[in-house]
């Protein structure tokens, strides 16, 4: 038989072109596919049973170490030994290269927030491609170093990509969950400050956040002392100022003892170790407390008196 334009082997080079350079990707690409099929069944294996004939938090360590390191060195002898079979030669550099790439791969789908029931079945498709791009970069006739550039660019590419729709996936996340607060969002203006850590706890019906100075880290140790915790919640039977101002803290309900009105609807406490300011604000009680070595006074009363209904966004920055 004599050889096709479309099925042809470049003389002095040893390059395979047309459908002769496909078919070994696609071969590799289908065992790539059953060894993600494969791993599906992991998912069906009773983990936690597994998991607890481990005691103390090292021998779990080490029983997920092993498995990180056992799962992928029996994915590429198996891939290497079905290789093989199915007519890919040499099949080591296939297995080797299509299972690191797929390590790769889960774990940059799960940075996207494929992690989960998604990401077991997804493990087909992923394991598929990682293992038809192992063949076009690594067998003879095919592979070349263009390709091993375009391959290195494509995951350089994937990293800060991947980033990105975690972090969307987290903001929409973050937004729903605020979206749902069962008090209104209340905050101050943040002149020399930054917000964190918004949350809307719907078990205890309090809407949160924490107000740091500008040059104080999120990383800061002591950040809770140097900043301003705010608790916006209902108010409680407890609350009767000036002789009683029982409030919600965080998700805890506690006592300030006798507290002075400063303003309209607004109070003032003092602790052992910090200043409360208290604001009756849209039917809803917001507590600032603070009075660390990096806020004054004077802040907690400005904040406690710009206190206003925000967007969504605006607990978004931080």
């Amino acid at each position: 038989m004599g050889v096709t334009a479309g099925d042809r082997q470049d003389i002095g080079t040893g390059r395979i072109n047309g459908r002769e350079a496909l078919r070994p990707l696609i071969r590799s690409g289908g065992v790539g596919a059953l060894l993600g099929g494969l791993s599906t069944l992991l998912a069906l294996l009773p983990w936690d049973y597994l998991g607890g004939l481990c005691q103390g938090w090292g021998c779990l360590a080490r029983f997920i170490l092993m498995v990180l390191v056992v799962v992928p060195v029996v994915a590429a002898l198996l891939g290497w030994g079905v290789l093989r079979l199915v007519g890919v030669r040499p099949a080591w550099r296939v297995a080797v290269v299509g299972t690191l790439l797929g390590v790769l791969a889960v774990y940059l789908f799960s940075r996207a927030g494929g992690a989960g029931v998604w990401g077991v079945h997804a493990s087909p498709l992923l394991l598929a491609v990682t293992y038809a791009a192992a063949a076009a970069v690594t067998l003879p006739g095919i592979g070349s170093p263009r390709r091993w550039w375009a391959l290195a660019a494509v995951l350089v590419l994937l990293w800060p990509v991947t980033g990105a729709i975690a972090d969307r996936q987290v903001s929409n996340y973050r937004e729903q969950q605020l979206e749902a607060s069962l008090v209104p969002l209340l905050a101050p203006k943040l002149n020399g400050y930054r917000l964190y850590f918004a949350d809307a706890n719907t078990f205890s019906g309090t809407f949160g956040y924490l107000i740091l100075p500008s040059s104080v880290p999120t990383s800061a140790l002591d950040r809770e002392a140097r900043g301003i915790r705010v608790t916006v919640g209902r108010q409680l039977p407890g609350f009767a100022p000036p002789d009683a101002c029982v409030v919600k803290s965080g998700s805890a309900e506690e006592s300030t003892g006798p507290c002075e009105q400063v303003a309209t609807d607004t109070w003032r406490a003092a602790t052992y170790n910090s200043v409360r300011y208290i604001a009756r604000r849209e039917g809803v009680i917001v507590v600032l407390t603070g009075g660390g070595p990096t806020v004054s006074d004077g802040d907690l009363r400005a904040m406690a008196q710009s206190l206003a209904v925000r967007r969504t966004g605006f607990f978004l920055t931080g």
